[in-house]
């Protein structure tokens, strides 16, 4: 190169510059490089849990390539805002660094850099080499502060322009979203934790829910019916059979119509947990020769129980084993200050003999469980093959009495009553009969039990009570002056809660006047339930109603509970008449009556005579009233007009 070529002194100072600059934005570039791989590095990945340790040790691999620190502490601020060292610079176990903080935090200076938004550099100490400065910088994010990061450094004196410093901020400054980003992970994981045991929790909770009764925790219908067609499907030998027993209680809808529901509940848990204390007690089930894993206790609904025997050797020890069950419950039990007497029936079908699945032996044990009730109740009874038809020629002759009131197949006939005082007609009870479009005329023992016992009876009821006001009306047009109407209350209507109003409402729309009906209850009724009974009773009598007391004699009631009544009438039953004057027990039962009505000033209705015989013995014992087929059968009212007119007392 010539003298000529040489370049100018300018130029070099240029592409000194110029080296320089480059260089510097050569480290600039690697210092961004570094900040952007210290991203990757503290935040991590996202689908992993990221632990404090973790997350600070990234970022001092991070700042550590920027800044040569001889030591670094990262400070965290715990729940109750206290800063504890959680990383320290690997190989550095000086305790100096710590003391101190510990001294700085005395001399408020560690609270004051807290708040500043930049690096601050302060002295080491006099026991630090000389020349030895601390850098801290708080790990903050805008809203929050994380903790502290304290370093030592030798030899440099840091200024708060330097790039190092730019760095080490932005490096922190992303270390404490890190640390929060890590916490709101750690408390989402927690919350799912928590989340997913609540939803297990509650998954077991339905699950028993679904197959257990809330009232009694016992087994419910659908774990009954599981468990029952699991012992089927897994059969043990030949000789080993399995025993279904439904079990209710006799009435049971007396005490919630009379104590309420709530009395009903506590009835049910308790005997409930009797149950399972006696029965699922080791003594009872060696005596039985079971395991505690044959039987299965459940609770079907209402005051209904199931029992399933898995495994029994013979039907005696079944029979056993229900008669005892019976025994337990069948006694007085103390509710809400009350005592009530409870009784219970069931019925017992046996695997392979009465059915080889569950819903055939549940169906078999309850018709077994129905013959029971219709034998008396307080007893249990096997099933046989003509219960199937029983329960069959029931279940049809229920919808037939449906229908029948709907397509009003029923009539009213009305049988006299004749005052032997007067001669003259002086009541008719009015009899529902049952006119089958196929059968003919149905006698009523044969369908009003059906009637009373489904239910039917109150519809049947409330058309009778129509029916008579309708017939009165007529009576009145025809130009015969109308005798009051019997008609008879059965047990289930009695227990209507709305009974009175229902009543009182009819004879408002047909416009009757309550003192031309009188209501016939048998004594076995009124006696079920004895305050129930008066207090009905008194409501009736307040409104003009007449009451009697039917079928009176078979009851077995104390003068002491008759005289709480207010009765018009007493209706000596037929059983007793119908014997009269001949047989001397009936013939003393007949005059014991009569004279303590008289005593009682109650009016008494015969039923049942039939002949002259009997007619003239009650008329010796001054019975006022004659009902029976002596004077008449049961009349259709189309011929009713025509006996008011022909009618002569003999």
């Amino acid at each position: 190169m010539t003298k000529k070529d040489s370049p100018h002194p300018a130029e070099i100072d240029y592409l000194r510059e110029r080296v320089n600059y480059l260089e510097a934005a050569n480290q600039w570039h690697h210092y961004a490089m570094d900040v952007l791989a210290s991203m990757t590095s503290i935040f991590g990945d996202h689908r992993h849990n990221r632990d404090v340790e973790t997350i600070l040790k990234n970022a001092h691999d991070c700042i550590i390539r920027i800044l040569p620190f001889d030591d670094a502490g990262y400070y965290t601020v715990d729940d109750d805002s206290n800063f504890n060292i959680n990383y320290r610079q690997p190989g550095c176990t000086d305790p100096s660094l710590e003391t101190v903080v510990e001294q700085l935090i005395d001399q408020g200076t560690f609270a004051w850099a807290i708040n500043q938004n930049h690096p601050i550099c302060v002295s080491a100490g006099i026991d630090q080499p000389p020349d030895t400065h601390l850098i801290m910088h708080v790990i903050s994010t805008r809203t929050r502060v994380r903790g502290m990061f304290v370093g030592r450094i030798q030899g440099i004196t840091l200024k708060a322009g330097e790039a190092g410093l730019k760095i080490l901020s932005i490096v922190l400054f992303n270390t404490a979203y890190a640390l929060e980003s890590a916490a709101l992970y750690t408390l989402r994981e927690q919350q799912h934790q928590t989340l997913r045991k609540i939803t297990q929790r509650q998954s077991r909770e339905l699950v028993h829910q679904h197959s257990h009764d809330t009232l009694t925790g016992l087994p419910n219908r659908i774990l009954f019916n599981d468990r029952l067609s699991q012992l089927m499907q897994r059969r043990g030998t030949p000789e080993s059979h399995v025993a279904v027993i439904l079990m209710d209680l006799d009435h049971f809808k007396r005490v919630n119509d009379s104590l309420g529901h709530r009395a009903g509940d506590l009835l049910i848990r308790r005997l409930a947990n009797e149950m399972k204390s006696t029965f699922l007690s080791p003594e009872v089930i060696r005596r039985h020769h079971l395991e505690i894993t044959n039987v299965t206790l459940s609770r079907l609904g209402g005051d209904e129980f199931g029992i399933i025997l898995d495994n029994v050797a013979s039907l005696d020890l079944v029979a056993r084993f229900v008669q005892q069950l019976i025994e337990s419950i069948s006694r007085e039990h103390e509710v809400m200050d009350h005592q009530v007497f409870i009784t219970c029936s069931a019925g017992i079908s046996i695997h392979p003999f009465d059915g080889n699945d569950a819903d055939t032996l549940i169906k078999n044990a309850d018709a077994a469980m129905y013959e029971a009730k219709q034998r008396g109740r307080n007893l249990y009874q096997f099933y046989t093959q003509d219960l199937n038809s029983q329960t069959y020629r029931h279940l049809v002759l229920e919808n037939q009495l449906v229908k029948a009131l709907a397509r009003d197949e029923f009539d009213v006939y009305y049988q006299p009553q004749i005052s032997l005082r007067t001669g003259k007609i002086e009541a008719l009870e009015a009899l529902v009969r049952w006119h089958h479009p196929e059968k003919g005329l149905q006698n009523p023992a044969r369908f009003i039990p059906i009637a009373e016992d489904t239910g039917i009876i109150e519809g049947l009821g409330l058309w009778v009570l129509k029916r008579v006001c309708e017939d009165l009306h007529q009576l009145r047009n025809a130009g015969i002056e109308p005798p009051r109407m019997a008609i008879n209350l059965s047990a289930r209507q009695f227990r209507q809660a709305n009974l009175v109003e229902k009543y009182t409402a009819i004879l408002k729309e047909y416009d009757v006047s309550p003192c031309c009906i009188e209501l016939e209850l048998t004594e076995s009724t009124i006696m079920q339930d004895i305050h129930v009974a008066v207090d009905m009773f008194r409501q009736l009598h307040q409104l003009g109603f007449r009451l009697a007391v039917d079928d009176f004699g078979t009851g077995y009631s104390s003068l002491n509970n008759l005289k709480h009544f207010p009765i018009h009438t007493l209706k000596i039953d037929r059983s007793f008449v119908s014997d009269t004057p001949h047989d001397r027990d009936d013939t003393a039962i007949v005059t014991a009556i009569v004279a303590m009505a008289k005593g009682l000033d109650l009016e008494v209705v015969a039923e049942g005579v039939e002949n002259e015989e009997q007619l003239a013995f009650l008329k010796q014992l001054g019975c006022e009233l004659i009902q029976g087929y002596y004077f008449s059968e049961p009349l259709p009212f189309n011929t009713l007009c025509d006996y008011f007119e022909t009618f002569s007392y003999p």
